[in-house]
């Protein structure tokens, strides 16, 4: 089973230092851990640091192999990074986008074929459930197929590890639950380590195996999501007071009931 281990990890822009010394307990292959936290606290600048598009101090191994210090492109063999949105005014296709990112970066099996990387491209959209989408401009497509587009293009490389910047961020209600189901549908078939930045504490309760809270560039918590979204935590961490029940479908339910005093 792949495993993801960081220690000691140290990121920022610039001089000003965001996370601290983060450590966190392996991720494993084949579960989803949901980042979470009020804004600022350092969710997207872990990603980017696990991606390797900031300078890091500290340690990210996968498998043993230590990530810091490669270049970018040999780790994008292993690691593939979603942000938030797609660029705007971008008018390859779909499938141009694809095919350009095998270009990019070689896979683990190297450089593919012309006909291998149209095959395995289009074996993906199927997969996603888009096929009908190959053709159509990025800049033509809804927020949700945009979301699914980038998906696709994150995934195409086959990569170890899975790192997505808030893949719900701006969709409408089915698209997040789509959206979500996929992703774990992806994660448990491929034995990916998928870390993914949440704000909506309802769709990290359900959908997470694990969950990392931070709070001030720091780590205040790792776990399942039924130990870490805890009253006393969200009361910290959020300032609220919030209550942490189970609804009729099992389903784990976070309700804030007031803001407390700050």
């Amino acid at each position: 089973m792949k495993q993801l281990e960081i220690q000691g990890l140290t990121l920022g822009y610039g001089r000003r230092e965001i996370l601290h010394g983060a450590s966190l307990d392996a991720l494993r292959g084949g579960a989803i851990t949901a980042l979470i936290g009020p804004n600022g606290a350092g969710k997207s600048t872990l990603l980017r640091g696990l991606a390797g598009l900031l300078p890091a101090r500290g340690s990210v191994r996968l498998d043993g192999q230590e990530m810091i210090g490669l270049r970018l492109e040999h780790r994008a063999r292993h690691i593939a990074y979603m942000p938030q949105s797609l660029p705007q005014g971008v008018a390859l296709t779909v499938m141009e986008a694809l095919l350009g990112a095998l270009r990019a970066s070689p896979t683990a099996e190297g450089q593919l074929s012309a006909s291998a990387a149209t095959e395995r491209a289009l074996d993906l959209l199927e997969q996603l459930g888009i096929p009908h989408l190959a053709l159509v401009g990025l800049d033509r497509l809804s927020g949700g197929q945009r979301q699914l587009a980038g998906l696709a293009q994150a995934l195409v490389r086959r990569p170890q590890v899975l790192l997505l910047d808030e893949p719900t961020s701006a969709l409408d209600l089915r698209y997040q639950l789509s959206v979500m189901e996929l992703v774990r549908k992806l994660t448990r078939q491929h034995g990916l380590v998928t870390v993914v930045v949440v704000h909506d504490l309802a769709l990290a309760a359900r959908y997470a195996d694990e969950v990392v809270m931070l709070a001030g560039g720091t780590i205040r918590a790792q776990g399942t999501p039924e130990a870490t979204l805890t009253p006393a935590m969200l009361a910290e961490v959020y300032g609220v007071s919030a209550r942490v029940e189970r609804c009729s479908h099992g389903h784990l339910q976070v309700l804030a009931d007031a803001a407390l005093p700050a």
